[in-house]
């Protein structure tokens, strides 16, 4: 750990393909799986991985935000992109990952659509947790959705009462539901 680290010091920069394995993990741990305390002896899934590597995936690196310790080493990451063509990427990502779909892709819901900048993905590792890089990185998210002038958009678990109070406090507000993954999800939107 950085004994000097401060949320201040983070520097977010664009994500490039170098940074898949990366990526994979964030969004494993965004769907649920505890990597991001474990990468140092474990990988994510290589089929993960080389969807982060395509430019045409839901997880691609072009989609995604990396933030650095002043060392260079990844702190955390965003991984959100615009809606028009979510169901052509939703396609592709699908079809590399099925080995790992235990749910009916059929019966999901558009996790987006036109108009809409949809954060689909942010992690922080363990020793930057609770220092607010979290909200920077999806204050980050609301900027860029602003500056293109599209309503960012994301999915919240219901029962995770802490992650939608931070939502709720950066301004967005629930707008429906979802059903995605097998589960049912809060539509949260800030416009």
């Amino acid at each position: 750990m950085l004994s000097s680290f401060s949320p201040s010091s983070i520097v977010l920069r664009p994500a490039c393909a170098d940074d898949a394995p990366f990526i994979a993990a964030v969004v494993m741990e965004a769907l649920g799986n505890d990597v991001m305390a474990h990468l140092d002896t474990v990988s994510p899934d290589a089929a993960i991985v080389e969807v982060c590597r395509r430019p045409d995936t839901l997880y691609s690196w072009q989609h995604t935000h990396i933030a650095t310790f002043p060392d260079g080493r990844p702190a955390g990451a965003l991984v959100a992109y615009r809606g028009e063509n979510y169901r052509q990427m939703q396609q592709t990502t699908f079809s590399m990952l099925r080995h790992l779909i235990t749910f009916d892709i059929e019966k999901m819901d558009d996790e987006t659509q036109t108009g809409e900048y949809y954060i689909d993905s942010v992690a922080v590792v363990p020793e930057s947790r609770g220092m607010g890089l979290g909200r920077k990185l999806l204050e980050h998210a609301i900027a860029c959705a602003r500056l293109e002038g599209l309503a960012a958009v994301l999915a919240c678990d219901p029962h995770n009462i802490s992650a939608r109070n931070l939502y709720e406090r950066i301004g967005f507000h629930v707008e429906g539901r979802l059903f995605i993954f097998g589960e049912d999800y809060l539509r949260m939107v800030c416009r």
